[in-house]
């Protein structure tokens, strides 16, 4: 992946396109490359396609993305993530809530299922959580098989 960056570097373009740059790497090896792909784009525009978030999280200062065809979105990550501000919530006890919701993630914990949710409605049963990218990529792309 270092050879093709240097490659496409030789005559020091102004936008870098890169499409899933990380995919296939171990963690570490992926840090040192979202390093790499920041400073790159100190001087230049960097365009990255990717579906793993933690890298857009990192490494972009603005976000677009597209869903069937139109453009959702052109902003920065803290705007975007904003869009679900009072919508996702965690709870340990999902069979409370009685409004509708759609799920984002479980995790287990010491025997117990936290599961974290979007309710487009006011959900007083569950804590409310800051929303992440994740969250929104979940909840944005839930229609489709990604």
């Amino acid at each position: 992946r270092r050879v093709g960056i240097a490659q496409a570097m030789l005559n020091d373009p102004k936008i870098l396109i890169l499409d899933e740059p990380t995919a296939g790497l171990d963690p570490k090896e992926r840090v040192r490359f979202r390093n790499l792909i920041s400073d790159l784009s100190k001087n230049r525009i960097v365009i990255l396609s990717t579906h793993i978030v933690s890298d857009i999280e990192t490494v972009a200062n603005r976000i677009i993305m597209l869903k069937s065809h139109r453009l959702l979105c052109n902003d920065t990550p803290y705007n975007v993530c904003k869009t679900l501000q009072g919508k996702v919530y965690e709870t340990w006890d999902i069979e409370s809530i009685s409004q509708p919701y759609f799920i984002l993630t479980k995790r287990q914990e010491e025997g117990r299922t936290l599961v974290r949710f979007v309710c487009e409605t006011e959900c007083p049963e569950a804590e409310p959580v800051t929303p992440n990218l994740e969250d929104l990529f979940l909840y944005v792309y839930r229609d489709e098989v990604v």
